[in-house]
């Protein structure tokens, strides 16, 4: 248990002991010697570039240190004039710490974090369970800046998917905070904006080798080469990044061609003029099997722990329905009323169901339902059968001989596992505080069990891919010796994305037999699985951007004017953007693996007229990947070091299917009586497995996404479209000879989002799929049921002024000679700042239109600096807010996705009112009074408190449920998500659908991040240098879900603790006296928006509030050590709040005690480096270095979440000691 502890107070004295040190070291500084002095540029004069006022180079840096930026206004400004938030990564900063992306950098810099096996942040939700597989395509998208929500990744200012890579990187500007000036559009919380490289008027390059830790290699080319002197150049650069992680068979192989031209025409450049063409293209893809951050789920432990090895029979453990006794002659008995008696429930099954005589709560559900699945024998990566899971008995009959789907000796027939916490707490009523749904999975965190350090448990069973292209176009022309001037640029980018997902949960197969009644040859074995539905697919974005900046300044200073008036007014330029840009996204969802129409004939309920759909669990391919021996025996799981999946599951297109013919095939009349031989149970010999075919082969086709059928498995899909006009002016004053900065900028965005959406029902009454093409983006497509096109759609219409403006203060300037005489600069700032995001189409759960998620920023504070330049201090003080930011957790499945809880309890309320032996199939109702059927639809009898329940109790139970969930669908908040996601069938008895399904529906949350920032960069010497930096930060969410969500969730919550919540979710037979109804409300919904709404107002999770950094490198100039270089890092974070416990407030409710978080442990983390760089030739210098990050790290678990009393839930694998050598040779 974890213990609660008061924040200390000893960061705080350690950043004010800093401060004072820092500011002494300032004042004590002197001018710098000649031989401290930054060396000449190694280029000649003739070599010189003359930037224009749209673009910075890295040559404008020194060290750490970098002095101008276009993150303020777009327009070259030095970093001393910005009042907003705005850090420049260097090449130098990335060479010393050999950061290349994201995920390697972000760690290191300001009130930023980053997820990934390098970084600080796991983006733990703190639900029931912790999932993350759609974070896995895309590490490098894993981001948070001051605790709120992703920065924007840019290129060159133009909205950008692609990951960047260092490879053609010349800088990267962190713009924290909104900033409307620089984008009036874009995420609140900051910008990342990567600077690529630009080919320079001479002609050099390098080419760069690296190999690290796990057999790492990187391999990149840099060649620049000058065709016309001063006029026309050329720059290529190359990569080969071949990642390998601790964890195998891990893997990220990314592959890049970057090419660029600048064409300064002289003929052009003359006379106060300036012309300067730039074009560059990228190609790129990544093929990667990530790794990953959080250990696997643990179903696996409590087999021992819980249950003691017990093995469970699927055809008794499931089955809700009595056993009865024989008389000694083998015969039935029967009662006074005619009914069978001697019922019981047999107390060596393990019963599934809550209340039964000897339910074992542990018992849990497997991966996936129905349709084929596919066991794999450890160590091998072929299928050895495909077989039905479970019976599908589509053609049994009743009494009268007609099909009611049912054949009552067939048991209803499930493979079990053992449960996670989170659902054992939903079904076992002697759990603590169940009823507010807190308890959560637990995973691994024993590496002897499995070594999850090492290893992925899914082995070769997942992927993602990433294929990209970019190009970008600019003309750039001044007049005036860079008076007046303007730039046109274009870009474009092309980027798609996928994957293919698995499980990471770790199982032992506790079923004793197959379905059929055979011997379980997989019994104790440890497994992983997956239902290869959910978690693949892929997405396609097209970015087309054109923009026009023009500027124009005036000083009124110029020319050596004297007077104070002259001096007052200062110099000013003023700049103007147009811009427009055509944003276009498509987004599927696919399986995996499935099966062709035609297989619906052998699962439909009614053949003749049905075809069980895409997405319906029928049509279903599950995988099973056996990883062990029989572990039966066993006496702990401690110690026995599964090994994880082996190569990729090898699927065949035409496979032969094990399954049960549910076809009559015998003469008796199946009106006859007969006696069950599995319960003894007195029926009729339509329900006798031995008048049926029976077990069988038959070939049928498999589809495979991975194999080009990815079209024909898609079940959702949702195209965005969105077109931006943009027009901002910006004005820049430097009043006073310098003295005063200020800044104001006013922008007006026009966007206008169009959104369609696409879905797969469960089954229709044609065989068709969504068939949505492969062209992105698209015009209409023929979608089946439905037109999977923006063509023709209303357009949301989105219009916004978004002000900016700052202003810096140099103290030095207004003190004259004074002034100048002080050791230091020392300049105060201010900035006030708006922006929005538009997230595409977004609309509440009525359908209605969600305003963008907007975002106002604060940033006061103060900066120091030396006069040489050479040390610098900024002191901020920070606020930002968001507002209606999206709440991806909220927006789930449950609630309004495929088979939801509106369409389940719908589709259950006509099967117990109308009598229904099937779901959704008329052809099933049953005989008034009878329960013939395999599974049947009628409330079963109760024992409470070894009290039974008579039939018409029952049937009462039914009736109030049913009759509670009629009053809650005429409810008028009701009705407005029914009209609006076009819910149909209501009150009938065919499946209930969605025909019209809201495109993109959000759930939203206010943000609130405030705190301070400290940053610190120093270059003592030419050979030294030091960057620092710090952040206190106290991030909030509040309003979570948004005022349309709140008021339908509030309501559904009541009528769920009503009838409505005891309403059977899985058949008649399920007697548990608790409530399956609001117990799948709770934990498939209300427990993680429970917790996020009592949160409110208290720190997001995994926000630790104070975090530093401290970098320093050193590099011998002469003396025998001449060429070598030393530097270091250290990276330290807060404890962190981690879960809650449970309190009893006054009014009697139960809540979450905020005041007093279980708090995770802090954290921190050195990094080493040295190197040696010398002239080979004349031409040719040689350069190697060696990198150790996070030098004295071993294996080590952090805990992310807990249970209500303390208990770590989930754990997370903290960053590894990994090391690489590179060696860099430049001509």
């Amino acid at each position: 248990m974890l213990k609660k502890r008061p924040h200390p107070s000893a960061v705080r004295r350690l950043l004010a002991m800093a401060g004072a040190a820092v500011t002494t070291g300032l004042v004590a500084q002197t001018a710098p010697t000649a031989a401290d002095k930054p060396a000449p540029s190694a280029a000649g004069e003739e070599d010189v570039v003359i930037l224009s006022p749209f673009e910075v180079t890295a040559e404008s840096s020194t060290g750490y240190a970098a002095t101008q930026t276009l993150a303020g206004s777009r327009i070259n400004t030095r970093l001393e004039d910005v009042g907003s938030a705005i850090s420049v990564v260097t090449a130098e900063f990335l060479k010393d710490t050999g950061a290349t992306d994201n995920k390697t950098l972000l760690a290191y810099t300001t009130n930023t974090e980053v997820g990934g096996t390098q970084g600080n942040f796991k983006g733990v939700t703190g639900g029931k369970s912790e999932d993350e597989g759609g974070r896995l395509v895309s590490p490098n998208g894993t981001t948070r800046v001051r605790g709120l929500t992703s920065a924007d990744n840019t290129r060159n200012f133009f909205s950008s998917d692609i990951p960047w890579d260092g490879y053609n990187t010349d800088r990267i500007d962190m713009q924290r905070g909104a900033n409307s000036i620089l984008f009036g559009l874009g995420s609140p919380a900051g910008i990342i904006n990567t600077t690529t490289k630009s080919a320079q008027h001479r002609t050099f390059g390098s080419v760069e080798f690296r190999y690290g830790a796990f057999g790492a290699n990187r391999v990149s080319l840099d060649y620049n080469q000058n065709l016309l002197d001063d006029e026309l150049s050329v720059r290529v650069n190359l990569l080969r990044n071949d990642e390998q992680y601790k964890q195998q068979p891990a893997y990220s192989l990314d592959r890049r061609m970057f090419a660029t031209l600048r064409y300064d025409p002289k003929f052009l450049n003359r006379g106060g003029s300036r012309t300067s063409i730039k074009v560059n293209f990228e190609n790129g893809t990544v093929r990667s099997s990530n790794p990953r951050t959080i250990t696997p789920t643990d179903c696996f432990t409590t087999w021992w722990s819980k249950v003691d090895q017990a093995a469970y029979d699927p055809n008794r453990v499931q089955n809700s329905g009595y056993f009865y006794t024989l008389d000694a002659s083998g015969k039935p008995t029967y009662g006074t009323d005619g009914k069978q008696t001697g019922g019981y429930y047999p107390a060596d099954a393990g019963q599934y169901n809550v209340g039964k005589f000897n339910t074992q709560v542990w018992l849990g559900a497997p991966s996936f339902y129905g349709g084929i699945w596919m066991p794999v024998p450890e160590g091998t990566t072929t299928p050895s059968a495909y077989l039905q899971p479970e019976y599908a008995t589509i053609g049994g009959l009743k009494s009268t001989g007609a099909i009611d789907g049912g054949i009552g000796g067939l048991p209803f027939s499930r493979r079990v596992t053992m449960a996670t916490s989170a659902y054992v707490a939903e079904r076992d009523p002697s759990m603590p505080y169940r009823a507010q749904g807190v308890w959560k999975a637990t995973t691994l965190s024993d590496p002897s069990i499995f070594d999850f350090y090492n290893n992925l448990l899914e082995g070769e069973n997942k992927s993602e891919w990433q294929n990209f292209k970019n190009f970008n176009a600019s003309l750039t022309q001044t007049f005036f010796k860079e008076k007046v001037g303007f730039e046109a640029a274009y870009a474009v980018e092309l980027y798609r994305r996928g994957q293919y997902s698995f499980g990471n949960t770790l199982f032992v197969d506790i079923n004793s037999k197959m379905i059929g009644g055979a011997a379980n040859p997989n019994f104790g074995k440890a497994y992983v699985e997956s239902g290869n539905t959910w978690g693949n697919g892929l997405s396609g974005i097209t970015h087309e951007s054109s923009r026009m900046t023009a500027f124009a300044t005036h000083d009124f200073n110029e020319g050596g004017k004297k007077g104070w008036v002259w001096k007052l007014m200062g110099k000013h330029i003023l700049s103007g953007l147009y811009s427009q840009e055509m944003y276009r996204s498509d987004s599927r969802s696919f399986k995996r693996y499935g099966t062709e129409d035609s297989f619906s004939q052998l699962v439909a309920l009614n053949p003749a007229t049905t075809v069980r759909g895409l997405n319906a669990n029928e049509r279903a391919v599950s995988t099973t990947v056996y990883l062990s021996d029989s572990l039966a025996g066993a006496s702990s799981p401690e110690g026995l070091y599964v090994p994880r999946a082996g190569g990729a599951v090898q699927v065949s297109d035409n496979a032969q299917f094990r399954y049960f013919d549910a076809t009559w095939n015998s003469n008796v009349n199946p009106a006859d009586p007969w006696t069950s031989t599995y319960n003894n149970e007195v029926l009729t010999q339509s329900e006798n497995p031995a008048n049926y075919v029976g077990w069988k082969d038959a070939p049928v086709n498999i589809l495979s996404a991975e194999d080009g059928d990815a079209g024909a498995l898609t079940f959702g899909a949702t195209l965005n479209k969105r077109k931006v006009d943009s027009r901002a002016a910006v004005l820049q004053s430097y009043f006073w000879d310098g003295a005063i900065v200020g800044m104001y900028g006013i922008r007006h965005d026009n966007v206008k989002s169009w959104a369609a959406s696409a879905f797969v029902p469960t089954a229709w009454p044609a065989a068709d799929h969504v068939d949505l093409g492969y062209i992105i983006p698209s015009g209409r497509v023929d979608a089946g049921m439905q037109q999977y096109s923006t063509v023709g759609r209303t357009y949301q219409l989105t219009r916004a002024n978004s002000p900016s403006w700052s202003v810096v203060a140099k103290l030095n300037k207004f003190l004259g000679k004074f002034g100048e005489r002080l050791p230091v600069n020392v300049s105060l700032f201010y900035n006030e700042s708006r922006n929005f995001q538009v997230a595409g189409t977004r609309n509440d759960i009525y359908g209605q239109p969600l305003p963008p998620p907007s975002g106002q920023t604060n940033d006061r504070g103060l900066m120091l600096s030396t006069k040489d330049e050479r040390f610098s201090l900024k002191i901020n003080k920070y606020q930002t807010s968001v507002l209606n930011s999206s709440n991806s957790i909220l927006a789930t499945w449950f609630l309004l996705g495929g088979g939801n809880f509106i369409q389940r309890n719908e589709d259950r309320a006509d099967a117990y009112e109308y009598h229904l032996t099937s779901v959704g199939d008329p052809n099933s109702v049953a005989e008034t009074g009878t329960t013939t059927g395999s599974w049947t639809w009628r409330y079963a009898p109760r024992t409470i408190n070894g009290v039974p329940e008579t039939q018409e109790q029952s049937d009462a139970l039914a009736a109030s449920a049913v009759a509670a969930w009629r009053s809650y669908t005429k409810e008028p908040i009701v009705q407005r998500i029914l009209k609006a996601w076009g819910f149909n069938d209501f009150n009938g008895i065919a499946p209930t659908t969605m025909s019209t399904p809201v495109s993109n529906f959000t759930a939203t949350e206010d943000q609130l991040s405030k705190g301070w920032e400290y940053e610190f960069t120093a270059n003592p010497t030419k050979s030294w240098r030091i960057t620092f930096n710090a952040s206190d930060t106290k991030a909030q969410r509040n309003n979570v879900g948004g005022a349309a969500l709140q008021e339908f969730v509030d309501l559904t919550n009541r009528y769920e603790n009503g009838p409505v919540g005891d309403m059977r979710q899985w058949g008649g037979g399920q007697t548990t006296p608790d409530h399956p109804g609001l117990n799948s409300w709770n934990g498939n919904f209300y427990q993680t928006y429970a917790l996020m709404r009592l949160q409110e107002g208290t720190n997001t999770p995994e926000i630790r509030r104070w975090r530093f950094n401290v970098i320093t490198n050193y590099g011998f100039t002469t003396g025998r050590f001449k060429g070598v270089n030393v530097g270091g890092g250290y990276r330290w974070e807060d404890k962190i709040a981690i879960g809650y416990p449970m309190k009893t407030n006054a009014d009697g409710s139960v809540g979450f005690d905020i005041e007093n978080p279980y708090y995770g442990p802090t954290s921190g983390h050195f990094d080493l480096w040295f190197g040696y760089e010398r002239k080979l030739t004349a031409k040719l210098d040689g350069r190697v270095q060696f990198n150790l990050r996070n030098a004295f790290d071993g294996n080590k678990l952090v805990p992310l979440t807990t249970q209500y009393d303390g208990t770590v839930a989930a754990w997370g694998i903290a960053p590894v000691r990994t090391w690489t050598v590179t060696n860099t040779f430049s001509f």
